[in-house]
């Protein structure tokens, strides 16, 4: 749960940028994509190290997860692991974390 090595091969092997791909992906199946929601939610809720929450959160992908189009009405697992995941997520957020949702372009009218 704490073994920092872990989390470098993560960030080594580029394993965010995969599960994104397989998340992307049409032939991932439903039950695949929702073990990786939960354990994206898995590794988000055990960060201990601001670093690594920077790191996670600095590079799209997560917010790429955020907007992506699941299939919701035809699994209601998946719906439920992405709401879980959305809730673990929002815990993590605080003054400096929030920056990463912020879409500077954008303007109100």
């Amino acid at each position: 749960q704490h073994d920092a090595a872990f989390f470098d091969v993560f960030l080594e092997k580029n394993m965010l940028a995969y599960f994104m791909s397989l998340l992307s992906s049409r032939t991932t199946g439903a039950a695949v994509k929702t073990q990786l929601i939960q354990t994206l939610a898995m590794l988000i809720e055990n960060m201990r190290s601001r670093h690594a929450v920077f790191y996670l959160l600095s590079n799209n992908h997560v917010n790429e997860l955020i907007v992506h189009p699941f299939d919701f009405e035809r699994n209601e697992d998946l719906e439920a692991r992405y709401v879980s995941f959305l809730k673990t997520l929002a815990l993590k957020l605080d003054a400096d974390t929030v920056q990463f949702f912020f879409d500077g372009r954008a303007r109100p009218q």
